[in-house]
């Protein structure tokens, strides 16, 4: 039985995913900053799919010595086949308005922080011979970028380029990284993001959504499963040749790209 690492393991993205792979048979380790959540979530996960296969960690993705030092421990006991970063969130802020420490926490919690995981975990899968994945989520703003959501559509883009470029190192070891471009994700986190989105707007989150699904050809938002099923794809033998992909999960809403 295969074991995936989810960091962002404790948010309603990375639970989604989650909730998939314990139902694909995967061994499942969660990662996060809070020990609490993380606790609820695999209580919430092992209740949801009556599997037990759940271990949780608690680290900060950014901290480049403590997840190197964490990672080794863990693969003494555990090794790791697979990784989804699912880490960080987009909220919406005015450009001349934000601060740099606006920037920074969005580049060192989604931006950095992945790129730590990766380069830490294929460092270990490359150490112990392991073909490994790793999957990016990251979003549709790599390439329709959004000026209210302008440091999330700029991190976006960096992980796109950083994907491009390490798929192809990484591939020459064995490891396929892939990255996944979900839409407006039905999720916890987004109608927390719609409620402060709307009050800016002057409109409600229920017309906000409605306008946002009108927009889209299928008339709905992504949901959690449909990234669920993406990502246990992607981890599967039968994606053994897919590398550096770019698969965006919208619904068609940027077809063009």
């Amino acid at each position: 039985m295969k074991t995936i690492m989810i960091s962002g393991g404790s948010g309603s993205i990375g639970k989604g995913i989650a909730k998939v792979l314990l139902q694909n048979n995967y061994n499942v380790i969660l990662v996060g900053r809070n020990q609490q959540k993380l606790f609820t979530t695999q209580q919430e996960l092992e209740q949801a799919t009556n599997n037990r296969n759940i271990m949780t960690y608690t680290m900060d993705i950014s901290d480049q010595d403590q997840i190197e030092s964490k990672l080794q421990s863990i693969w003494q006991n555990t090794s790791i086949d697979g990784l989804v970063n699912a880490a960080g969130l987009g909220e919406p802020i005015d450009y001349f308005s934000s601060t740099k420490q606006d920037w920074d926490t969005s580049f060192q919690s989604k931006l950095w922080g992945t790129i730590n995981m990766t380069k830490n975990i294929a460092k270990l899968m490359k150490e112990h011979q392991i073909k490994g994945r790793i999957v990016i989520i990251n979003g549709t703003f790599c390439y329709d970028p959004n000026p209210d959501f302008i440091i999330n559509s700029t991190v976006n883009a960096a992980l796109l380029g950083f994907t491009k470029a390490a798929s192809k190192y990484l591939g020459n070891h064995g490891i396929c990284l892939n990255v996944v471009n979900p839409w407006i994700t039905e999720s916890e986190s987004w109608q927390n993001t719609a409620t402060n989105f709307a009050k800016s707007l002057n409109t409600t989150p229920e017309l906000l959504n409605d306008n946002f699904k009108k927009m889209n050809p299928l008339k709905r938002f992504t949901d959690v499963d449909d990234i669920g099923q993406t990502i246990a794809f992607l981890l599967s033998e039968n994606a053994n040749y897919i590398n550096g992909a770019s698969i965006n999960l919208d619904g068609g809403a940027s077809i063009g790209y």
